[in-house]
């Protein structure tokens, strides 16, 4: 087998593991958006972190942040100056009622409170004593605390989300019956599914609908916590992920691979299972690993296969 031959064969897997892996992400954020995880991981942080009095659920009931969605909905998304306002204007509301609150009440305010923890309220203290009377310079340091407090809060979306793809990817893996070392014998042994395959991951490389799903993947990776400002763009990203289910089942379809149980051959012995369920679980693994990682080995690929392609025909010099 030749060199280029082997790279077509690594180019098919490849591009069926992108494919999967698209699919797992699409079915992540439908189940994400339906159980409301980033709202749940979002509102369970501010109530954890702010136990005391309750404060945290007011926050979450205070009209600049539960004004953010619909009635009825747990906000996925708490811009920071919302946040910084929430909280001062709750403390100060606590000691003074509906008064307007100036640098001065303020202080007073955090000083006598005992809503927040001691080492909370001496930072506030701090930032009160360091703005020179400017309330928009303790607000600053609430925002940045807030902003990177968001960041560990995304972590931990993160580390949930991902938890559910690995999950998301076995259960596809083994209902389509995705054998990474029977794919590999297939493509192995059939050169014109293997070089069709490979066409088919050169182009999707150059097509501008999967160049921005990849990017959508990318950027709702990068962004975990807060991709969706309302809840209908959550609804129309449900949609969107929908269409995009139906798009890739068809560009399996068109694949002619051997996936799926009915078309598969039968397995007569413990070690063939064995051997069967190690192929499907390499695959969810792989699958796992999310649409950009596949999506930029793909590019790679694909430039070497363009690079090593010997020309179709080569025009001999006339002669003179």
């Amino acid at each position: 087998m030749s060199a280029f031959a082997i790279l077509d064969l690594v180019i098919g897997l490849i591009f069926i593991y992108f494919l999967l892996s698209l699919a797992c992400s699409a079915i992540q954020e439908i189940i994400s958006s339906f159980v409301r995880l980033r709202p749940k991981v979002l509102n369970q942080w501010l109530l954890d972190t702010f136990q005391k009095g309750g404060i945290g659920e007011a926050i979450l009931k205070h009209k600049l942040i539960d004004g953010l969605t619909a009635k009825g909905r747990m906000a996925a998304y708490i811009p920071s100056d919302k946040f910084s306002r929430a909280l001062l204007d709750i403390i100060h509301h606590r000691q003074f009622g509906d008064k307007p609150y100036t640098i001065d009440t303020l202080r007073q305010a955090i000083a006598a409170t005992d809503l927040l923890d001691e080492d909370f309220k001496r930072t506030l203290l701090q930032s009160i004593a360091e703005a020179s009377g400017e309330i928009t310079k303790v607000r600053r340091e609430i925002e940045a605390w807030f902003d990177q407090a968001m960041e560990r809060v995304s972590g931990t979306y993160k580390k949930k989300a991902q938890a559910m793809i690995l999950r998301i990817s076995i259960i596809l893996s083994f209902a389509l019956n995705v054998d990474s070392i029977d794919l590999s014998k297939y493509l192995y042994e059939n050169p014109a599914a293997r070089q069709s395959l490979a066409d088919r991951a050169e182009a999707i490389t150059h097509d501008s609908t999967y160049i921005e799903l990849v990017n959508k993947a990318r950027e709702a990776k990068q962004d975990s916590l807060h991709p969706w400002k309302n809840a209908d763009e959550a609804i129309q990203q449900v949609k969107t992920n929908v269409q995009q289910l139906k798009a890739l089942k068809s560009e399996l379809d068109a694949s002619a691979l051997p996936l799926g149980w009915q078309s598969a051959k039968p397995v007569h012995n413990f070690g063939g299972w064995v051997v069967k369920i190690l192929g499907i679980l390499f695959t969810a693994l792989a699958v796992s690993l999310g649409a950009p990682f596949w999506f930029d080995m793909l590019n790679k690929l694909v430039n070497l296969r363009s690079v090593g392609k010997k020309p179709e025909s080569v025009t001999k010099p006339e002669n003179t």
